[in-house]
C-alpha cells in the first residue's frame, strides 16, 4: 500500500524547490512530520510481551493534527459522535467559498477572514429559514473549514 510518507519521500525536494516561497511554517512542520511518522527516521520505543521475553523496538508516531495514518482512529470516533448527537431531522450539506479576490486578505488575516465568513454563513442561513415557508423551523450547523 502506498503510504502519503512515501509520496512525500519522492516528491518533496521538486515540490518544495516549486512552493516553498508560498508554504507557511505550519505546513512546512505537517509536511517533515508525516515524512517521518512510523519510519525508520522516527524515534522509536520498546514493546515487550507480558507472556514471554519478547523485545522489539516499533517507531513512534508523528500524532501531527493532520497526518492521516496517526488521526485516522480520532477522526473515527469523532464522526461516530456527531451521528450519535443527530437529531430525527432532514441534513443537508451547503458549501459557501470564498471569492478568489479575498484570498489574499485570508492569507495575511485567517482568524479574522474566516471567523467573518462562518458569520455571514450563518446569517444567510437564518435568513433562508426565516423566509421560506416550507423550511418552518431553527437552522442548526456544523461548520466545518476547508483551506488549501
Amino acid at each position: 500500500m502506498i503510504t502519503l510518507a512515501s509520496v512525500i519521500d519522492q516528491f518533496q525536494d521538486d515540490f518544495l524547490s516549486e512552493y516553498q516561497n508560498r508554504l507557511r511554517p505550519n505546513q512546512i512542520s505537517a509536511l517533515h512530520a508525516i515524512k517521518r511518522c512510523r519510519t525508520q527516521m522516527s524515534p522509536v520505543m520498546q514493546v515487550n510481551c507480558a507472556d514471554c521475553d519478547y523485545q522489539t523496538f516499533v517507531p513512534h508516531s508523528c500524532g501531527h493534527r493532520n497526518c492521516p495514518h496517526c488521526q485516522h482512529h480520532d477522526c473515527q470516533q469523532w464522526i461516530e459522535r456527531q451521528v450519535q448527537r443527530q437529531v430525527p431531522a432532514d441534513y443537508f450539506m451547503n458549501t459557501f467559498t470564498l471569492p478568489a479576490q479575498l484570498r489574499p486578505l485570508a492569507k495575511q488575516n485567517p482568524r479574522l477572514v474566516y471567523s467573518m465568513m462562518f458569520d455571514c454563513a450563518w446569517a444567510t442561513l437564518q435568513s433562508f429559514s426565516k423566509n421560506d415557508k416550507q423550511l418552518r423551523g431553527d437552522p442548526g450547523a456544523i461548520t466545518v473549514l476547508h483551506t488549501h
